[in-house]
């Protein structure tokens, strides 16, 4: 007769259960990876985002000519 072989290392899962005790969903070990990676994939892209050279012409308006006269002047 061949026995069973019981493993104690199936490693770990987030049950989440609602008021009436039904399941609504598992976590699982490919969920926690998933989730790190997204971080670590964030993190490269806020840090690359942030190196980036910004354009300073488009953030400031061009400087007005000493003689510049506004179109309506009221007197």
């Amino acid at each position: 007769m061949h026995k069973l072989h019981c493993t104690t290392q199936a490693g770990w899962a987030i049950h989440v259960y609602n008021c009436d005790r039904r399941l609504l969903c598992t976590i699982g070990p490919s969920h926690g990876w998933v989730f790190m990676s997204g971080l670590a994939f964030g993190l490269v892209v806020s840090i690359i985002g942030y190196n980036l050279p910004h354009s300073s012409a488009a953030a400031s308006p061009p400087p007005l000519s000493p003689d510049f006269v506004a179109p309506l002047q009221l007197d």
